[in-house]
């Protein structure tokens, strides 16, 4: 095995396994390097510097139970949920979450699994299906697959040779009516691992576009905005990044100087597109294990530290969608484990 993918799952184990031992937040926190973090607003939104947010908590805990390093949906009006870590039905294997789905965010219905239970993959929507990627197995075996699905429940294999090969904790991100995917499993012919980005037309079939393209990182965040793509945050071996990264076309790739107060770097946050803004929340961060802070940019380069009231605790490993006009928070890791907390972030007009 590779030297990074041992690197890679050393530190997804390690990270899980403090959950596991119902984490101290006395942990050391991980060396890092200094650098900025994202999140976006409109300039048509009210007053960024003075949002009025709402913080709903639906349930405490549903019938997935406790759950972290999921990836989620919504698709075809149905909130999807896709493996991950899990602390219900059993506790003998650490990634057995399996998949659910629900039609309102707060009870979930158990669907039937396919392939293997994992961590680290993506699933992503483009041209009407549902691609989900990669990912890492119970035995830490990274996968080398791409399923399919066009309703969300009934999933096909597709291409089992890829150019990109295994992968975990990668990023895909739709764009242009392309699927592209960034990730750090690439040697060139000295053995020098660098990012490599891939492009699909379907899916399926994959080029190589770029390589080299930033420093080398393992579950950075992607999303589109402003006819970009972004990319923020990650960690090596050595260190955890808060650099932002923007491209129009996946070759090219420029560097956002954030202007004033920024977030430390950050690995295991979420990014999302919320009223026309970047959302960058939660994380394991070069200063704090458990961050519950909000950051939010119109423009990539001025990021606002949301200052008011925050309900709920420090998390990573959770997921984020934006469902009914909201921000939906689901799941992760906080000081005492897995959460199975589902909430929402609302802004008031």
């Amino acid at each position: 095995m590779k030297k990074h993918i041992l690197i890679k799952q050393y530190i997804l184990l390690f990270l899980l396994g403090i959950c596991i031992l119902s984490c101290s937040s006395d942990d050391e926190t991980p060396v890092v390097n200094e650098m900025p973090e994202e999140e976006m607003m409109d300039p048509e939104e009210p007053d960024p510097t003075n949002l009025d947010l709402t913080f709903t908590l639906h349930t405490q805990q549903d019938q997935i139970g406790d759950f972290a390093f999921h990836q989620m949906a919504v698709f075809n009006e149905s909130v999807h949920s896709y493996y991950g870590a899990g602390l219900g039905a059993t506790t003998e294997m650490p990634y057995n979450l399996g998949v659910w789905h629900s039609d309102n965010g707060i009870a979930w219905a158990s669907d039937i699994s396919f392939g293997s239970e994992r961590r680290g993959h993506s699933v992503t929507e483009f041209n009407g299906d549902l691609f989900l990627i990669g990912g890492a197995d119970n035995d830490d075996n990274e996968l080398e697959e791409v399923w399919v699905s066009n309703d969300g429940f009934n999933w096909t294999l597709g291409a089992e040779i890829l150019p990109f090969g295994s992968v975990s904790f990668h990023n895909t991100v739709a764009y242009d009516g392309q699927l592209y995917l960034i990730t750090d499993d690439y040697e060139d012919g000295d053995g020098t691992q660098m990012m490599a980005v891939y492009r699909s037309n379907n899916g399926f079939n994959w080029s190589l576009i770029a390589t080299d393209v930033f420093p080398v990182r393992t579950a950075a965040e992607t999303v589109v905005f402003n006819n970009k793509i972004y990319l923020i945050g990650g960690s090596n071996d050595t260190n955890f990044f808060n650099d932002i990264w923007t491209t129009e076309d996946g070759i090219t790739w420029t560097q956002i100087t954030p202007t004033g107060t920024h977030f430390d770097p950050i690995v295991f946050h979420t990014l999302n597109t919320y009223n026309n803004a970047l959302w960058l929340i939660g994380g394991w961060s070069s200063t704090n294990q458990y961050n519950n802070h909000i950051w939010y940019s119109q423009d990539g380069i001025n990021w606002i530290n949301y200052d008011g009231e925050i309900p709920f605790d420090g998390l990573y490993a959770h997921d984020i969608l934006v469902y009914e006009n909201e921000l939906w928070l689901f799941g992760g890791i906080q000081s005492d484990g897995l959460s199975g907390a589902i909430g929402s972030i609302k802004i008031n007009n």
